[in-house]
């Protein structure tokens, strides 16, 4: 074997290790590193597909969460939605029905056909993908006579999709966003920094109590525990929703990251609250007053506790911003 032919075996295992690195660390779905690996998304290494799409579309793919990617039938699959991007891809060797001469292969190979974007094929441009403009090049392995959505739908075993309108804007948007983050009066810059205060306030209102702890105090550490992994979520994936506000999840229902902190502020007054009708019940008590204002105003705010509780654990969005 000729020394020129080692090095190049070398050169092209070194490259294959780095593939393989950037794989598993720059997508946050697997969906997506299990597309890159099917091939057709790299014919330029220095210009692939997932820079390119970042450039165009500012869209930070190691944040898009697992579960953002849906699987289709092809055949059922309906492109024209405006921001919807769709992965066209071929899982077995299959013969070419538009082979058309030397310029087109006789067989269709496993790989990533072609990539959609509302419908529209995507091509590599000076400026990242888009329409196609000129002597451009498409995304994927898709050859001359097969570049149309009805011969995708043929052509293709599955095809993945996201809405792509939800996370453009990926990182710039989370760097104009998180001064967003707020508890009460305080503005936080992490997700870190408004957990640390969120528990510390919990803290210090449950450290006020007199009696000892009941129901409404476990309720409020779960709100507390749910509320913290939202924010989490909102702040490391970004996810646009409605009017340009950012999105996260709660109990497997998507909602505004705003909403989430502005239930936390009010939850944690209601807990100050609660506890202070406590201790002022249990002082009359002490004191054998007879009266009962403040047992039905700690058992009241109890049960506006509860209802924030419930709405946190059921992903009610509409609920968490009612009550």
């Amino acid at each position: 074997m000729k020394k020129s032919d080692i090095r190049r075996i070398i050169k092209e295992e070194v490259i294959q290790l780095i593939k393989e690195q950037y794989i598993t660390e720059a997508f946050g779905d697997p969906k997506l590193a299990m597309i890159n690996k099917l091939g057709g998304l790299d014919r330029n290494w220095r210009k692939g597909f997932w820079d390119s799409a970042a450039k165009t579309h500012d869209i930070a793919w190691d944040k898009l969460p697992k579960g953002t990617l849906t699987k289709y039938s092809p055949e059922t699959m309906l492109t024209t939605k405006d921001g919807m991007m769709a992965f066209w891809v071929v899982k077995t060797e299959k013969r070419n029905p538009y082979q058309t001469g030397y310029m087109t292969s006789y067989n269709i190979r496993p790989g990533v056909l072609a990539v959609t974007l509302g419908g529209k094929i995507q091509y590599y441009n000076r400026g990242g993908i888009g329409a196609k403009d000129g002597g451009s090049s498409v995304v994927g392995k898709g050859e001359r006579g097969q570049l149309q959505v009805k011969k995708l739908k043929e052509l293709a075993d599955e095809v993945y999709i996201f809405d792509l309108g939800q996370f453009r804007g990926g990182t710039t948007a989370m760097k104009a966003k998180r001064a967003d983050l707020k508890l009460g009066k305080d503005t936080f810059k992490d997700h870190r920094a408004w957990k640390r205060a969120n528990l510390d306030r919990y803290k210090d209102i449950l450290n006020a109590r007199i009696g000892s702890r009941d129901q409404v105090d476990k309720m409020v550490a779960d709100i507390v525990k749910i509320a913290n992994e939202a924010v989490k979520t909102g702040m490391e994936v970004v996810k646009m929703g409605k009017y340009d506000r950012m999105m996260t999840t709660v109990s497997g229902n998507e909602v505004e990251l705003e909403v989430v902190a502005n239930a936390m502020t009010r939850t944690l007054r209601l807990y100050a609250q609660y506890i202070k009708y406590a201790n002022d019940a249990e002082k009359e008590k002490e004191q054998g007053y007879g009266g009962d204002y403040y047992d039905k105003a700690f058992k009241q705010t109890a049960g506006d506790i509860k209802k924030l509780h419930v709405a946190f654990k059921q992903g009610n969005a509409s609920n968490i911003s009612r009550y």
